[in-house]
């Protein structure tokens, strides 16, 4: 399960499509759990580490965008989940 912290720093990747560490940082604001943060996304395959120029940089993957997707709207995934018969009555 993703913290709310997690869910922060995928929005902001999400945003910005290429992210850097220090981007990352500077947009929540603290240093607190991004590491951390970082980390936790990239072992669930929600981000991923990337370095186009000799820089470490992350972008977001397809299942971390429906993660972020679902968070920000959970009506939507039970919606999703009773069409394609997940979800009995």
């Amino acid at each position: 399960m993703l913290s709310d912290n997690d869910l922060r720093v995928l929005d902001i990747i999400n945003k910005r499509l290429l992210a850097k560490h220090k981007e990352i940082r500077e947009a929540v604001g603290e240093a607190d759990g991004i590491t951390e943060s970082l980390q936790r996304l990239m072992s669930s395959d929600c981000i991923k580490s990337v370095e186009p120029m000799g820089e470490r940089c992350f972008v977001i993957t397809q299942k971390g965008t429906r993660i972020l997707r679902d968070a920000k709207n959970p009506e939507k995934r039970v919606q999703s989940q009773s069409q394609q018969g997940f979800m009995t009555s």
